[in-house]
């Protein structure tokens, strides 16, 4: 168990009090070491994407507007190396990193690190703060939206996005660690960084690249709110539980007791690592497609249907698009993804941004074949379970149920195999001696006296 120090029996008057006081108490020597080394994948992984992203047609907007915009030389830009004000920089690399689909998931925290990584990277940089508090920052902001996302769990239903409802708060807590600021200042910023919690899911409806933005937008919040709670601007205590509260206006309840017994682990832990750059939804189906292809050798002619049972709520998040427009709406695509299994072999992030893919009528064709229905997952086995079940045009039917998924807490990343999705995710922008650099400054990061040793490697022109 995590040792809060304000679990049950609290004497905190409000929720933002409780979690300010266990966030300002944090040190690093409180860290576990397996969740040491957990951060520390999660930072890895975040990199990589942030870099990868950075190459991508979809947020090249977003690299244009900051470029044009300047500001103090603070803290890095991934891949371009320039140097941005930490607010400029936290919201580029959090777009970066939630830029295609492939940054790590949470159950309860929806997309941390593309929220709290940018936020506590830059203000590090900025400060000249250790790598030990950043770790620590990083494990801090990831515990605040688990915690918080515990309670507002039913968002999705209303479509909000959690990732910037949730990405908020957890990046003001991770730049109050890095900030050293106190329990009030603390209060203080989660009060100010709700005004800016928001941002709806219509996207997975009917697409739009805004969704981006989310994370990086989350991480500038969160880390403008912290400074201005420094500054000395102030916030409601009851931003959470109140009547006007985070809780009820997202979760429809004012209780606690779902908060109350999320404190029972670190919640890094718990982080899932994504091996297909597509929405959470989506991935225990294409590793089930998988298994059926890999096994049966089944051709896209052979298939006459291809029935998949998933989560009631995932029916509408990740099966309601059939034909993409643009890269959003294929990485949120069922259909789509299937059929790039089917044709390709693979599910690879270039095809997933390549418009000619989008209207490729094989693709197309096998992803009219999906049928996707709402299931009851077994008892015991993550939500993020999926029975696929393949009929072939000679009346064979073949099956799989495929219980979480390869990244999945259930079916956990390794090491190896998060600094093998970096290394991919790399491959061309770096050179291979850049990326063993970068990989090894990370793993050594508690060792570090300042993170510069990570951020002078973002630059892809190292």
């Amino acid at each position: 168990m995590i040792d809060t120090g304000t679990g049950s029996g609290h004497t905190s008057t409000t929720v933002a009090e409780r979690i300010a006081d266990w966030v300002t108490a944090l040190r690093f020597d409180d860290l576990p070491a397996e969740v040491v080394e957990r951060t520390k994948l999660v930072i890895l992984d975040q990199l990589g994407v942030q870099l990868l992203g950075a190459s991508l047609p979809n947020v090249q907007p977003v690299l244009r507007l900051a470029e044009g915009q300047g500001g103090m030389p603070e803290a890095t830009l991934a891949h371009s190396g320039a140097l941005t004000t930490v607010s400029r920089a936290a919201w580029v690399n959090g777009t970066l990193g939630h830029s295609c689909e492939y940054d790590d998931a949470h159950a309860l925290g929806w997309h941390t690190a593309s929220a709290v990584v940018p936020a506590a990277l830059a203000l590090a940089e900025r400060d000249g703060a250790s790598g030990s508090e950043v770790i620590a920052a990083v494990a801090a902001g990831i515990q605040v939206m688990a915690l918080l996302g515990a309670v507002t769990a039913g968002m999705v239903t209303t479509g909000w996005h959690g990732s910037k409802v949730l990405g908020v708060f957890g990046a003001a807590a991770a730049a109050g660690v890095v900030l050293k600021l106190s329990a009030p200042e603390i209060v203080n910023a989660f009060g100010i960084a709700a005004s800016d919690a928001g941002g709806t899911m219509e996207y997975d409806q009917s697409g739009g690249e805004v969704k981006r933005l989310h994370a990086g937008s989350a991480s500038r919040s969160g880390l403008e709110a912290a400074e201005l709670a420094r500054l000395g601007l102030t916030g409601p205590p009851t931003i959470f539980e109140g009547h006007r509260g985070i809780f009820r206006l997202f979760g429809g309840t004012t209780s606690v007791a779902a908060l109350d017994a999320a404190w029972d682990r670190w919640h890094v832990l718990d982080t899932i690592f994504r091996f297909y750059p597509a929405v959470g939804t989506v991935h225990a189906p294409l590793d089930a497609v998988r298994h059926l292809r890999e096994t049966h050798d089944i051709k896209p002619a052979d298939i006459e249907k291809i029935r998949v049972g998933l989560v009631d709520f995932a029916v509408g998040h990740g099966a309601a698009i059939t034909r993409p427009t643009d890269a959003i709406s294929a990485q949120f695509s069922l259909a789509f993804g299937t059929g790039l299994q089917f044709v390709t072999g693979h599910n690879d992030p270039a095809d997933y941004l390549d418009a000619a893919r989008w209207a490729d009528p094989e693709i197309l064709a096998v992803g009219d074949l999906v049928e996707p229905y709402a299931m009851p997952i077994p008892d015991g086995d993550p939500a993020f379970s999926a029975k696929v079940d393949i009929i072939l045009r000679d009346g064979t039917a073949l099956s799989h149920y495929q219980a979480g998924f390869r990244g999945h807490p259930s079916h956990p990343a390794t090491a190896a195999d998060i600094e093998s999705k970096f290394r991919e995710n790399t491959r061309g922008l770096i050179t291979g001696e850049h990326a063993d650099a970068l990989v090894a400054a990370v793993e050594t990061l508690e060792t570090c006296d300042t993170v510069r040793s990570v951020t002078t490697l973002l630059g892809i022109n190292h």
